[in-house]
């Protein structure tokens, strides 16, 4: 046997003794390392196998953020279940938010999409499933009424009218058969994202004689597989509605043309001052 015999056959065996161990490995070294090579000799390969390479391990196609957002709405307003005794100053909100107070009549919360795989995804549905129901927040209302125009809402949800599950809903096209608003992505329509990107959906929610407790369901398909995914996740709080109440024990008001702005309502005592809706 020559000396470059001898080098390529100690060669071959190395390297299958490599694959050997990478085979055993890990799943995340398999899913780092079978790529990267891969990249280098097909590249047009590497995306497909960097999306089987996630599939493996687990990694979701479509992932969400999501949070409360009051500031999406025109206004701010919040309320309790217990009568706080607090002075009224702008210390209040906090305050109503360390004792659990949800957004009162519309809430605003706001979800950001990001595809995590090489293709697009799309999203074919968004409805939202109401997980509890129950009689509206009637301790403490927080009222700051509109200073200026809130951001564009994208889609709406009507909670609290009986069924379980509700279609987001938006404004219908000129000519469309939906009289006033159509559910989102109906007609054909639907929402895709590609490699990387994330879409931010604003949320408009009206609660109508409950306090609601509600996540949004997202429908897709990804390489022809359907998936849903559920913001929040199960395990974690979900969003949170209430309507507003026939009356409020207590109630702090911000009106800016005041010289002192924040007053603090007994609603029992301070007869015409409390409110009951917008």
């Amino acid at each position: 046997m020559s000396q470059r015999e001898s080098q390529e056959d100690i060669g071959d065996k190395a390297s299958k003794n490599w694959w050997q161990k990478i085979s055993r490995g890990p799943k995340w070294v398999i899913v780092t390392a079978v790529p990267i090579l891969l990249a280098t000799a097909i590249p047009g390969l590497a995306p497909w196998v960097v999306d089987r390479a996630q599939d493996l391990v687990g990694g979701a196609p479509l992932t969400a953020t999501a949070s409360d957002d009051p500031g999406l709405e025109e206004g701010q307003y919040l309320a309790t279940d217990s009568a706080l005794t607090v002075p009224a100053s702008s210390n209040v909100y906090q305050t109503m938010l360390n004792q659990g107070a949800v957004q009162l009549g519309r809430s605003g919360q706001l979800i950001t999409l990001t595809d995590n795989r090489s293709g697009e995804i799309y999203v074919n549905r968004i409805t939202a499933t109401i997980e509890a129901r129950r009689p509206p927040l009637s301790g403490t209302a927080l009222v700051i009424p509109p200073q200026g125009m809130g951001e564009t809402i994208t889609v709406d949800f009507a909670l609290g009218v009986g069924a379980d599950r509700v279609a987001a809903m938006v404004p219908a096209d000129s000519g469309s058969p939906y009289q006033g608003t159509r559910p989102y992505l109906a007609d054909g329509k639907f929402l895709y994202l590609q490699q990387g990107q994330s879409q931010p959906i604003a949320i408009n929610a009206s609660a109508k004689s409950c306090y609601c407790e509600w996540r949004v369901l997202i429908d897709y398909v990804y390489r022809g597989k359907s998936g849903e995914l559920v913001v929040p996740p199960i395990g974690q709080k979900p969003f949170a509605t209430t309507s507003w109440a026939s009356g409020y024990q207590t109630e702090y008001i911000f009106d800016e043309n005041l010289q002192e702005p924040w007053h603090r309502y007994v609603c029992a005592t301070d007869l015409g001052k409390c409110q009951t809706g917008f």
